[in-house]
């Protein structure tokens, strides 16, 4: 049975302060955390054994995931006590993996595409491993896969850094999708107790020898490395469960939420459980709202994140910001980011009646946890 291990170990820099209290791979993605929905993928492709590498905050996936039962999955956890790179890390996963094929995934990525597929087109290739690809505009920030195309060999594997644009005449590339499909033979070229990265040291080595094919993958496909991306992501992923459902009202709201009559909702939104918003509030559009919140009448939301535990004064209005958990927002506040530049609030904070905080053009605000802004912010 084909299993799965996901490399959860990253800081998460550059989504702080959000992740300065959660995990970068537990940040809710569509109110679920985003390696939550990577392993109900798995899960969906037949995978019951899945191990997640772990490193910086693992006490928190432990102790969220615990040993999986809920999910209905059996979850091992193997952790570097100092950085191993990629392959490093899949090595000390190892002895969980030496019997089955198995899925990598970077543990940071919003994906919703068929795992099965993968799994059916690996197994006809009959190679070492199958890379999930995606087609992007900028390949500069991605590692470059060279296709054969009458094959679908993997030709070259370039990183970032070993790739000019400007060499091969195309508009679109496809890059490294972060999810890979591997035989236990990889481990023959890992060596162990050694910093390597699979996708500079490892790849490039089994593309010579041709033992390298791609998956083209569709659906949703976004890097969370960033806040503006984190909330683009978001949305997009919301649309796609929308359309895959057939929800034509364009919104998934728990039947445990309390809504008043009066709210105007703008879809696509996101309602999640036991959640209270009061009367004339307007939400939307494109706003996903965690468990257990409480909005007072009269505020507004749109093109935000909401994440569980949070309290909303009355005649607040929010746009283009995520407030992380159990955040406090006191009446008449007005909290305003833009394209990409928002108001980021870590978990437990506290801003004060009446105040603004507004980007300017070109800079994000953002306040760390347990802070109380008692000034405007503009």
């Amino acid at each position: 049975m084909t299993k799965g291990v996901i490399l959860s170990g990253g800081w998460g820099t550059r989504l702080r302060p959000l992740t300065c209290t959660i995990p970068k791979t537990l940040i809710p993605v569509a109110n679920k955390p985003v390696v939550e929905r990577q392993m109900l993928l798995l899960k969906k492709a037949g995978v019951k054994e899945i191990i997640l590498a772990v490193s910086v905050m693992d006490e928190y996936l432990k102790n969220y995931f615990k040993d999986g039962e809920k999910l209905g999955l059996k979850i091992h956890y193997t952790k570097e006590e100092s950085p191993m790179g990629t392959a490093g890390a899949l090595k000390i996963a190892q002895p969980y993996l030496e019997d089955e094929n198995f899925f990598m995934l970077n543990g940071d990525v919003i994906l919703n595409f068929s795992f099965k597929e993968m799994l059916d087109l690996h197994l006809d290739y009959g190679g070492i491993g199958t890379i999930a690809s995606r087609q992007v505009d900028d390949p500069s920030r991605y590692g470059v896969l060279i296709i054969d195309e009458k094959t679908q060999k993997i030709e070259k594997f370039l990183e970032k850094e070993l790739f000019n644009p400007r060499d091969i005449n195309q508009n679109t590339m496809p890059v490294n999708a972060g999810v890979s499909l591997l035989e236990p033979e990889i481990f023959t070229y890992i060596p162990p107790r050694k910093k390597l990265s699979i996708e500079r040291d490892i790849y490039p080595k089994l593309t010579k020898k041709g033992l390298l094919y791609h998956y083209p993958i569709s659906g949703i496909w976004k890097d969370i490395g960033k806040p503006h991306e984190l909330l683009n992501g978001n949305i997009l992923l919301l649309k796609e469960l929308l359309e895959e459902s057939k929800n034509y009202s364009k919104k998934i709201i728990a039947q445990s939420a309390d809504i008043n009559q009066s709210v105007r909702i703008n879809p696509p939104v996101m309602i999640g459980e036991k959640t209270i918003i009061n009367e004339s509030c307007e939400i939307g559009p494109n706003v996903i709202i965690g468990d257990n919140v409480y909005i007072e009448k009269g505020s507004k939301v749109r093109d935000s994140l909401i994440y569980k535990e949070v309290y909303i004064s009355e005649n607040t209005k929010i746009n283009k910001a995520i407030i992380s958990d159990n955040s406090l927002i006191r009446k008449g506040v007005e909290i305003r980011g833009n394209e990409n530049n928002l108001v980021i609030l870590s978990s437990y904070v506290q801003i004060q009646d009446n105040l603004k905080l507004i980007c300017p053009s070109n800079t994000s605000i953002t306040v760390c946890h347990h802070e109380v802004v008692k000034e405007d912010i503009i």
